[in-house]
C-alpha cells in the first residue's frame, strides 16, 4: 500500500507540473495517444533468482534462458506548445515474465516468474525537422515505476504464491518520426533508451538480498521502441 501510494503521489506531481509548463504557452493543440512496445531489459538479479529456484529440481528447463524483452502498451496526452515543441504524459505497462519446470520425486514442478511494470512518464519534446507529411523530433524525460509482480510454485500439494513490489524513478530519450495520415491523424515511430529500476524489491514485507548480500534489483533499463497513434482532440 505505501508503494501504490508514491505512485499515486508521483502521478499528481507529473500532472501538476505539466500543467504548469502547459499553462506557461498558450497550448495550441491537444493530442491523445496509444501505442504498443517493445523493449530490451538488464535483469541480472531476476534471472539469477530463477535460475537458483530451477536448480533445486534436477532436470528443470526455463521457456527462456532468460528475460532480456519483452512487449509493452500504453497512451497518453500530449500537449503542442508550439509548431515544433510538446510536453507529454504517458501511462506505459512493460511485460517481463518467465517459466520453467522440472521433475522432483516422479512428479513435475512448475515456476512462475512475472515482474511486469506499470509506468507514469512526463516528457518534453521538440520538432527538430519539419518536413510535413513528416517531422522528426527528440524527447526526454522522466517518471516513476511500479511493480507488482509474483513468483509463483507449483505441484503435488504445492502452490506457493510470492508477492514481488518495488518502484522506482527512471529517465528516458527518445527519437521521433510522426507522419500525418489524415488531417488530426498521425502515426507516430519512436525508439531510444530507458534507465529504470528498483532496489527496493520486497516480498511478504521483507527486502529480497541477492545471495552476496546485496539488494536485489529489478532492473527494465535497456533500449526501448514503439509505434502507434496520435489523434488530435483539440486546438488548432
Amino acid at each position: 500500500m505505501k508503494i501504490r501510494g508514491h505512485f499515486v503521489a508521483s502521478m499528481i506531481c507529473l500532472v501538476i507540473t505539466l500543467c504548469h509548463v502547459s499553462g506557461a504557452w498558450a497550448a495550441r493543440s491537444v493530442a491523445i495517444s496509444a501505442f504498443g512496445s517493445y523493449q530490451t531489459y538488464d535483469m541480472a538479479d531476476v534471472n539469477d533468482a530463477m535460475q537458483s529456484t530451477l536448480s533445486s529440481y534436477p532436470g528443470s528447463s526455463a521457456d527462456k534462458e532468460s528475460i532480456e524483452s519483452g512487449a509493452g502498451f500504453g497512451g497518453g496526452i500530449r500537449i503542442w506548445t508550439s509548431e515544433r515543441v510538446f510536453v507529454s504524459l504517458e501511462f506505459q505497462r512493460l511485460l517481463a515474465s518467465n517459466s520453467g519446470s522440472g521433475p522432483y520425486a516422479g512428479s513435475t514442478y512448475t515456476v512462475d516468474l512475472d515482474v511486469p511494470a506499470s509506468s507514469v512518464v512526463g516528457a518534453v519534446g521538440y520538432v527538430l525537422l519539419d518536413r510535413r507529411p513528416l517531422r522528426f523530433a527528440l524527447a526526454g524525460g522522466a517518471g516513476y515505476y511500479l511493480t507488482t509482480g509474483e513468483f509463483v510454485t507449483r505441484g503435488p500439494g504445492v502452490n506457493d504464491r510470492s508477492s514481488l513490489e518495488g518502484s522506482g524513478f527512471g529517465f528516458h530519450g527518445m527519437g521521433l518520426i510522426l507522419a500525418q495520415v489524415a488531417r488530426g491523424l498521425d502515426v507516430e515511430l519512436a525508439g531510444g533508451y530507458r534507465y529504470a529500476k528498483t532496489t527496493d524489491v520486497t516480498s511478504g514485507g521483507y527486502r529480497i538480498r541477492n545471495t552476496d548480500g546485496s539488494l536485489a534489483q529489478i532492473d527494465w533499463s535497456g533500449f526501448t521502441g514503439r509505434a502507434g497513434l496520435l489523434v488530435r482532440v483539440g486546438g488548432e
